[in-house]
């Protein structure tokens, strides 16, 4: 699972946060970064996202309009996925990542894993 560069984190945010399908032109007016990319940049790196499988493209009259094909959780879900895969010690790396949460963090990780647990016992 890739990282994404600078520009396509900003265009996948701004997807994400709009809840549904932009234009090109749209994504751009919602891009807060400074100097604000050329209409031509967002559109190639939008395109760029397309075919990685990370937006949808829908035509609309004579332009597109895209939409992602995951969510912001599921994508840095598997971002931890893959760091949990290349720590050396699983346990030790858990150990570090729920020591750095904040105390309703960790409560809603206990909760979750214990759901999780009463789920297996009735599978």
């Amino acid at each position: 699972m890739p990282q994404f560069g600078d520009l396509e984190a900003a265009i996948m945010d701004a997807v994400w946060e709009a809840g549904k399908p932009l234009r090109v032109r749209e994504v751009l007016e919602r891009l807060e970064r400074d100097p604000v990319p050329a209409y031509n940049t967002v559109h190639t790196v939008t395109e760029i996202l397309y075919r990685k499988g990370w937006l949808s493209k829908e035509p609309e009259g004579r332009a597109f309009r895209y939409g992602a094909t995951a969510s912001r959780e599921s994508y840095v879900a598997g971002l931890m996925g893959e760091a949990m895969a290349v720590a050396g010690d699983r346990t030790a790396t858990l150990a570090r990542f729920v020591e750095d949460m904040h105390p309703g963090e960790a409560e809603e990780l206990a909760r979750l894993l214990r759901a999780a647990q009463k789920r297996e016992r009735t599978s």
